[in-house]
């Protein structure tokens, strides 16, 4: 038999018998940080379940605040689609996906009276919960010097859960305003979050990026001779 063939042989064995995560998996993949990959996709499952439940209490004819019920839709789509990005992320990786169960989630809008403040208020713990361990898993992936990972939380997740958050609380200071006056405050706030489908009104003035694009057009006449002749 010809050596090169004996070669092809020994490696196709040799390849056959491993395990080609390990391939994939850099050094920096600490068993640490796959454990909490997993754990913050199982969070955005928990928070995909807990927005959806608001969403569906939302809906009902007995509530019926179709704005609320199209915001806390959104949320609950953005936590889906994150935990799957982390699960591809993760395998992408060398990772293994390891599906556990998801708690059903206790919270409840309640319809008498028909009130957001305390479901909004758990909907500000949940961002800022989701923001927390995202902050964790760019520590975690700095002490075992994975860039790759950290750069993808950062990129992914970091800049627009603090966003959600200061929209969340912002949106709780509404609610706890208008719901001194029980009924009509209410129904005018979530008028605004349906006629915007679902975003708040205030997000655009939380995005520094909209800042900085409203500081570019504030300057442009700077540069015109015409009006700041030289």
């Amino acid at each position: 038999m010809p050596r090169g063939v004996e070669q092809v042989q020994a490696a196709i064995e040799a390849h056959s018998l491993a395990n080609i995560d390990d391939y994939v998996k850099t050094s920096t993949m600490h068993p640490e940080l796959e454990e909490a990959v997993q754990h913050h996709i199982l969070l955005e499952l928990k928070s995909w379940f807990f927005f959806r439940k608001l969403s569906c209490d939302c809906a009902r004819a007995n509530i019926a605040l179709h704005g609320f019920n199209l915001l806390f839709k959104r949320c609950a789509i953005e936590c889906f689609a994150d935990a799957n990005w982390l699960e591809c992320y993760l395998v992408q990786r060398g990772g293994i996906c390891r599906p556990v169960d998801i708690p059903a989630p206790t919270v409840a809008f309640p319809d008498d009276p028909v009130d957001p403040v305390q479901p909004v208020y758990e909907a500000l713990r949940v961002e800022k919960a989701i923001l927390e361990d995202a902050i964790r898993l760019c520590k975690l992936a700095d002490k075992h010097g994975d860039y790759p990972l950290d750069d993808a939380i950062e990129t992914r997740f970091l800049k627009k859960e603090t966003k959600h958050v200061k929209d969340m609380g912002d949106l709780l200071q509404q609610c706890v305003r208008v719901s001194k006056d029980v009924g009509h405050g209410v129904y005018h706030l979530d008028k605004e979050l349906r006629w915007k489908k679902g975003i708040t009104p205030w997000a655009k003035e939380n995005n520094p990026d909209n800042n900085d694009l409203l500081l570019k057009e504030a300057a442009k006449d700077l540069h015109d001779p015409l009006l700041y002749p030289q």
